[in-house]
């Protein structure tokens, strides 16, 4: 973990003593929300046959240095992409980087029936409950920032309460602390977090290394037909895209042309 997510983990501890401090954990734990059914998002990213699509709402990106929207349409992205045949959504919450909202996921919720992973950074079990509050049915566990005592310990917590978690990992010493940890789902981020730099090639090294049983996402840097054939071809169960439909313009033709119409 190097200067950009240092920056950012740093930055987290802080946003997330500040909620405390304003909201006891007590707030979510206690809360009626908690009991609310959640929909199966291992369940959706896992149908056979096929690369399923992850679609990903988010505002701006750091690696991409440019904003999306002046303001995010966040209903009518989540209506685009299940139009579009996405069988889940992915949803950045952080504000400061990715000029997220939590508020986000239940706005999408209420829009679409897709289950949503909250992708965010997460260091404390208090955006656990939180998470599961506004609505998320899964979680992004960054092994880059956790250890495997804690990937192991927030992964319990999550499934506690009704919602699945991918735990994304980026080389060969992360892949160690997910298996260790007993992660069901991987998510295999091509994008180096500390220079941006993406190579697709990450995929399919780590992916190789997986046992069969791991439902197994390919995220960033996505961005044509021939990628999704050769995730198809290498056995990848989904793929994680945003910055490839939100800067496009047609979110919905872009899906289309890089998913293949009808094949998702």
């Amino acid at each position: 973990m190097k200067n950009f997510l240092q920056e950012i983990v740093r930055f987290k501890r802080k946003e997330v003593d500040g909620l405390k401090a304003k909201r006891s954990i007590t707030h979510f734990v206690d809360s009626k929300r908690l009991l609310k059914g959640t929909r199966s998002f291992k369940e959706a990213i896992s149908a056979g046959g096929r690369v399923n699509l992850i679609a990903e709402i988010k505002k701006k990106s750091p690696s991409r240095r440019k904003n999306f929207f002046k303001k995010i349409d966040v209903a009518g992205l989540a209506a685009s992409y299940a139009r579009s045949g996405a069988k889940a959504l992915s949803i950045l919450t952080d504000k400061r980087f990715f000029g997220g909202n939590i508020s986000h996921i239940a706005e999408a919720r209420r829009t679409v029936s897709l289950p949503v992973l909250r992708k965010d950074f997460i260091i404390d079990e208090y955006q656990i409950y939180e998470s599961r509050y506004f609505g998320a049915d899964a979680i992004l566990l960054i092994a880059r920032i956790l250890t495997k005592e804690e990937i192991a310990s927030f992964m319990h917590l999550a499934d506690r309460i009704g919602m699945d978690s991918v735990v994304e990992i980026h080389d060969e010493n992360d892949l160690e602390k997910a298996i260790q940890a007993e992660a069901g789902i991987i998510g295999i981020n091509n994008r180096d977090l500390d220079t941006f730099k993406v190579d697709l090639e990450t995929t399919f090294r780590l992916a190789a290394r997986l046992p069969n049983d791991i439902i197994k996402v390919s995220e960033s840097g996505l961005d044509s037909a021939d990628d999704i054939s050769r995730l198809k071809a290498s056995g990848i169960n989904a793929a994680l895209i945003g910055g490839a439909f939100l800067e496009s313009g047609d979110v919905e033709n872009r899906v289309k042309a890089i998913m293949g119409e009808g094949r998702i």
